[in-house]
């Protein structure tokens, strides 16, 4: 039986450890990441890698405090840890990319977290799709108490800025946001967003998220 305190105190005890890992690392593209969006991409991290994308979001006038781990088990699986300090609820889960994208054609992934005693509370489809050499989009379908979409836009500035909107939708609330992401540089991108809801809440968030390649530590 999992208990959300001991992951919680897991969670803090790996953020604090990453932090302070050396930054030896592998010519290996740039980071990608799923902040701050809602929506997830059909990306999965790189082979030999694992990440961090910490969040600090201010709900009306609440301050959230969450962290999403992932580590890379092959070249289209991964295995994610998320958690909620503040809360100390925690959900481990799994990414796997079934058609990597590629130039304008699309790409497909599925995922799925588990709660206490691994009960299912989330899965959905991402589809990604380039449209333009800039403008990219896309769609995510899935379920956790009730069923969900998600569709986002997203806008290359050039090599390291972009912008992006989307829209949730199920049958309770609905959602708009918009954000923008930095990349410092291969392995670390900051960002900025912000969404409305129609049940009259708002967000604003910071985040920052930074990948480790650990294959030369192994070396």
């Amino acid at each position: 039986m999992l208990q959300f305190k001991f992951w919680g105190k897991i969670g803090r005890l790996l953020f604090a450890l990453i932090i302070m890992l050396p930054s030896v690392l592998l010519a290996q593209g740039t980071i990608g990441t799923e902040r701050p969006t809602t929506s997830t991409s059909s990306y999965t991290i790189s082979k030999n890698s694992f990440q961090f994308e910490q969040g600090f979001a201010f709900w009306n006038d609440t301050t959230v405090l969450d962290g999403l781990f992932r580590l890379a088990v092959s070249e289209r699986g991964e295995i994610r840890l998320f958690t909620s300090y503040g809360s100390n609820t925690t959900y481990v889960g799994a990414k796997v990319n079934l058609w990597k994208q590629n130039n304008y054609k699309p790409g497909i992934s599925i995922q799925a977290s588990f709660g206490n005693q691994f009960d299912l509370v989330n899965y959905r489809v991402s589809w990604s799709q380039k449209l333009t050499e800039k403008l990219g989009t896309t769609f995510n379908v899935g379920k956790a108490n009730i069923y969900y979409v998600v569709l986002a836009l997203g806008y290359s500035l050039g090599d390291k800025a972009s912008l992006f909107v989307e829209a949730v939708y199920d049958d309770k609330v609905q959602q708009f946001n918009a954000g923008l992401t930095y990349l410092i540089n291969g392995e670390t991108q900051v960002d900025f967003s912000g969404g409305l809801l129609t049940n009259d809440s708002y967000f604003v968030a910071l985040g920052v998220s930074r990948r480790f390649l650990y294959k030369s530590v192994i070396n």
